[in-house]
């Protein structure tokens, strides 16, 4: 597997004609959680048993960065009129790419009086499936 620049890993945001990478991002993040599903009975001797299966796998991302438009603010506001999931994708170069329905859970703006830019942070949870494709 090939190395990769920090700046290679990129989230993008698929309006339906292309995924394209969120613009002004300065740091790009991920994380898989996969939740076990216990089966530990008193016949394994006090010895933690796990169903040789996921109870629930989540992929949530952050990025953060210099606010150049308003393609997330548009997304986040209108969560309140029914549109709450939006396509999204994690490209890895030279790894892969995870695409799917993400939930945005948090999004931040914050200005400072002199010389810094308008800045923002976004948190998105997915929903349903991920689908991971290698390169």
């Amino acid at each position: 597997m090939a190395a990769s620049a920090g700046r290679a890993l990129r989230i993008k945001y698929d309006s339906g004609s292309g995924a394209v990478a969120i613009a002004g991002a300065k740091t790009d993040s991920f994380s898989i959680a996969n939740e076990p599903i216990n089966i530990t009975d008193k016949d394994d001797s006090g010895v933690q048993t796990l169903l040789d299966d996921i109870g629930t796998q989540s992929v949530s991302m952050n990025v953060e960065g210099v606010l150049k438009d308003g393609t997330l603010i548009a997304l986040a506001a209108n969560a309140a009129e029914g549109t709450a999931l939006h396509d999204f994708e994690i490209d890895v170069a030279a790894i892969g790419t995870l695409s799917g329905a993400w939930f945005i859970s948090n999004f931040d703006v914050n200005g400072a009086e002199g010389t810094d830019p308008t800045t923002f942070t976004c948190s998105l949870t997915s929903s349903s499936d991920i689908t991971y494709v290698a390169d």
